[in-house]
Order: structure tokens, then sequence, then C-alpha cells
């Protein structure tokens, strides 16, 4: 295979800088290029170095760092951010490469089309090696987005790897199952649930589609639950504010003492009605948490499991609370939601169930031991699992009542005989176990959510979506993006490496776009001369 112009023109620099004194005929020889070669190379690198960095650019390493720069713009900015094609342009002229690299929009348009195409690839050749275990549980979340045509959505909520998310033409249970017949294979995975917002095609693809439970979204449901109250709360406090500001306002220039007297008291009754309210809103509010703090796996003070009718004992308190603020505010609608709500208490009991089972038959493959599974069910995974509400959440707080319950899980933990007499390793093998299934309970799709909101960005950045973006996108979020942790969704998911996107999108890239310059253009420069050879 031949060098290319690109090569070249770098052999030709290299010769320069170790013969700079040597004539035109000396630079060919040692190259092997011709002299009417090396007098045009030479007169474009003259033309190229305009800054003073410029010679950098035109050795071996510094190409090789230009070479990551570009193309590491573009894939962050470009492709992952969405930014536009001339604000690429204006940043790689602002930098001084507008000599060394093409950047005109049109061209990094080109660059941004086949990089995509990269990414496409990369995903091709990593699907062979995104092969599950047999019978490996997942969990999962579904939703849609809507941008002119809906776009479907579906996560494995512990990994946050992205199964589906694909353009169709409506979001009815037999297209989810046409779209999710691509990748199930109920033999090797086995899904123990599926959170959603409740849509009847969401529910019909949990039960007949997966096989699983289907549980309803703990975000949706508190919202909608919350909504007509709150709605109501805040409009008659805005209401009383306003009319206490009018009644001040009256007051002021009044003169008639009787007039006062009586403005006074409709103050004094407004300020009462206002302190009221701000007492029912505070319950409200309060009661919403409660709710919140109740529907998980264990109980704050005992740490005992919370499934069943427990859980709807445990939230019958509130909602008789909610019940009776229902009258005042909001009323039918009020009253509607919160029965709406008491029907899903069900599915949040069978999610809990759900992960449970999960739990108990994936220790039981690990050991038969009865006394080390109950210790591990009912002192170490409830200690777990508050530790990592607490870590996740960032309300003050609701971190507060989290750390609370994990310091009372550890009271109860280090009251086990089992737990001081273990060694410590096997310890930290049965912490790192029950951080790994904690992980796994979900009570909501907010990694949904959060992708929906992502793509929205996106979106609306780049005018919609074709069909290949959004395939590399995908791409992108299940083996390029990391936690804090640095795995990819598709390492969590899978449990072993992936090549690193980017350095496999270098490995496999092409040469840069040069830029190109009229003939106009370049008799224009002061640099130019006409090529005639020593």
């Amino acid at each position: 295979m031949g060098i290319t112009i690109r090569e070249r023109g770098q052999k030709v620099s290299d010769c320069i800088q170790n013969h700079v004194k040597q004539s035109v005929r000396a630079i060919a020889t040692a190259t092997g290029l011709s002299k009417s070669s090396v007098h045009r190379h030479q007169q474009g690198i003259e033309r190229r170095n305009q800054h003073p960095e410029s010679d950098w650019w035109e050795t071996a390493r510094g190409y090789q760092w230009l070479f990551r720069l570009v193309y590491g713009v573009v894939y962050c900015f470009g492709i992952k951010q969405g930014v536009g094609a001339e604000t690429l342009s204006e940043f790689i002229q602002i930098v001084h490469l507008e000599n060394h690299v093409a950047s005109s929009p049109s061209a990094l348009r080109d660059l941004k089309k086949r990089m995509t195409q990269l990414i496409i690839d990369y995903g091709d050749v990593q699907a062979k090696h995104c092969q599950p275990s047999q019978g490996q549980g997942i969990g999962l979340g579904a939703d849609e987005t809507f941008f002119g045509l809906p776009v479907l959505v579906l996560i494995e909520l512990a990994s946050g790897f992205i199964f589906i998310e694909t353009e169709c033409e409506n979001r009815t249970y037999d297209t989810w199952l046409k779209q999710l017949e691509q990748w199930w294979n109920s033999q090797q995975w086995h899904c123990h649930y599926l959170v959603s917002d409740g849509a009847r095609a969401l529910i019909k693809l949990a039960l007949s589609g997966l096989g699983c439970v289907s549980v309803a979204d703990l975000f949706h449901a508190l919202r909608a639950l919350g909504r007509p109250m709150g709605s109501a709360l805040g409009r008659q406090l805005a209401q009383l504010k306003k009319q206490y500001d009018k009644l001040q306002k009256q007051l002021k220039p009044c003169s008639d003492e009787a007039k006062q007297q009586s403005l006074k008291a409709l103050i004094e009754e407004n300020t009462a009605q206002q302190q009221r309210l701000c007492e029912d809103q505070r319950t409200y509010h309060d009661t919403l948490e409660e709710i919140s703090q109740i529907i998980h796996p264990f109980t704050r003070d005992t740490q005992q499991w919370r499934l069943g009718e427990g859980l709807a004992n445990d939230l019958a308190p509130s909602l008789r609370t909610l019940t009776k603020l229902a009258h005042s505010y909001g009323k039918e609608s009020a009253q509607k939601a919160i029965e709406t709500f008491q029907s899903q208490i069900a599915s949040f009991a069978q999610g809990i169930e759900a992960w449970r089972q999960w739990v108990t038959v994936t220790l039981q493959a690990e050991t038969q031991d009865s006394k080390l599974q109950n210790w591990l069910l009912s002192a170490l995974l409830p200690w777990v699992y508050w530790l990592r509400q607490a870590d996740k959440t960032r309300q003050p707080a609701l971190k507060k009542h989290y750390q609370e319950a994990a310091s009372c899980a550890y009271d109860l933990l280090f009251e086990q005989p089992l737990t001081l007499t273990m060694a410590p390793t096997e310890l930290e093998r049965w912490v790192l176990w029950s951080q790994e299934f904690c992980a796994k309970y979900q009570r909501t799709s907010s990694a949904v959510e959060g992708r929906n909101g992502y793509l929205a960005k996106l979106h609306c950045a780049g005018r919609g979506f074709s069909e290949q973006s959004l395939k590399a996108l995908t791409i992108i979020h299940n083996f390029d993006l990391k936690r804090p942790d640095g795995s990819t969704a598709a390492q969590r998911l899978f449990g072993r490496p992936f090549p690193d996107l980017f350095e496999w999108l270098l490995e496999n890239a092409d040469d840069l776009p040069m830029p190109r310059k009229s003939s106009k253009a370049q008799k224009a420069n002061p640099l130019y001369t006409k090529a005639v050879p020593a």
C-alpha cells in the first residue's frame, strides 16, 4: 500500500528539520520523492505555518495529538452533546488549526457521519460478546418519549443498559412486543419485574410479553396522588396572599376609625386562614414524604420485611390523613387520586416480593447454610440497603432518616453472633454480594426518565434524530458513559470488560480531512510562490 499525502508531507517535514541547509535535491534523495514533490510540500508547509505553534503539527507526534484532538472534539461535543458543525468549525479556527485540518461545517458534518457509522460498527462487533449467563436475572424500566413519533425506551434498571431505544409509529403492545423479540430470549434472560407508569400496553408487556410482575412507578404514582391536592392548596394560599396585600393597601390611607377596625379584623382573619393553610400544606408534604419512606423492602425501626398486607397497613394512616385534607382541597379529584393510589399498593408489594424471591433463590444457589441465609436476609441486607439509600439521596432531611435507619440496622447486625465470629474476608464477600442485590431493587423508572431528558436536549439541538444517530447514541450510552466507579452499563450487566469506545474509533478511523484552498486563495497568500523544481 502507498503512503498517504499526509504521511508524505510529514516525511518531508521531518527531513527539512534534519536538512535545513541542504538543497531540494538532497531532501529528494533522502525521502525518495521527486524534486517537484519536495518543493510542493515545502510550499504547503510554509503556507500552513502561520502561527508559532504550527511547526509542531507538521511532526509525527504533533499530528497524532491533532488527530486525537479533532476526533475528540467531534465525538464529545458534536455527537454526545449535539453541538452544531458551525460551532465546531469556529472552535477549530480559534485554536489556529484551520490550515492543518478541514474546518468547514460541511467537512465536519461528513466527519461526524463517518464517526457515527464507526460507532455503529463498534456496537455490531461487541454485540456478539453481549451474551447473558443462563437464566440471568434482570429488572426493567419502560417508558415512551415523544418527538413527533414516540421513542420507545427499555432499560435494565440496575446496570442502566438500554435494550430498546427506537422511534416507532405508535406505542401499542404489538409494537413493544415486536421490538422486544429482537433480543428477548426467555431461556437466557429471567425478568423479575417491569417498572412503568401503568400504561396498559406496558402492563401487558410485563405480564404477557416478559412473564414477570408489573410494578407501578412510585415517582409517577406520588405525582398523580399529590397533584390535585397540591394544586388546590397552592391556589388557595395565593388567593389569600393577594387578599392580604389588597387589605393592607386599603388600610394605609384609611382615616375612618370604624373602617380601620373592620379592615384590621379582616386582616387578622386572613392571617389566621393563611396559618391554617400553611399547616395543612406542611401536613400534605410530610404525608407524601412519609408514604415514600414507607414503600421500602424493610421497616426503618424493626428492619423486618415489609410485604403484602403489611405494606397496606403501614400506608393506611397516611392515606387517611390525605383523605381528610381532600375534603377541603381538591375534593372529588383528590379523592379519586387517593383511590387510584390505593389500587397500586398491591403492585408495590409485588415488586418487593419479586425482589425478595430473586434474592432468596440466588442466595440458595450460593449457600445451603440456613443460619447464614437467615443472617443475610434479616441482618446484613437491611443494613446495606439503608446505607445505599442514604448515599443515593440528595435531600438532607431524607438522608438523615435513611442514616438513622442504617444506624438501627447496624446495631441489629452486630447483635447477631454470626457477625462477630465471621472471618473478615468472608464478611467482605457477603457485603459485596448484598451491595450488588440492593442495587437490583428499583422503585421507579427514573433511569428511563433521565434518558428521555437527555434525548430531548439532543433532539432540540439537532432538530431531530435519524435512525443512525439514535442507534449511535444508544451504543455510546451502553459502552462509553461511566459511573463514578469507572464501569459502563455493558460491563455492569454482562460482568466483563469491553474495549474503550473512543480508542477503538481512533484505531479504525481514517486520516483527518485536509483543508482545501482554491488557486485564487493561494495566489492571494503572500507566501504563495509558483512551484519550480530546483
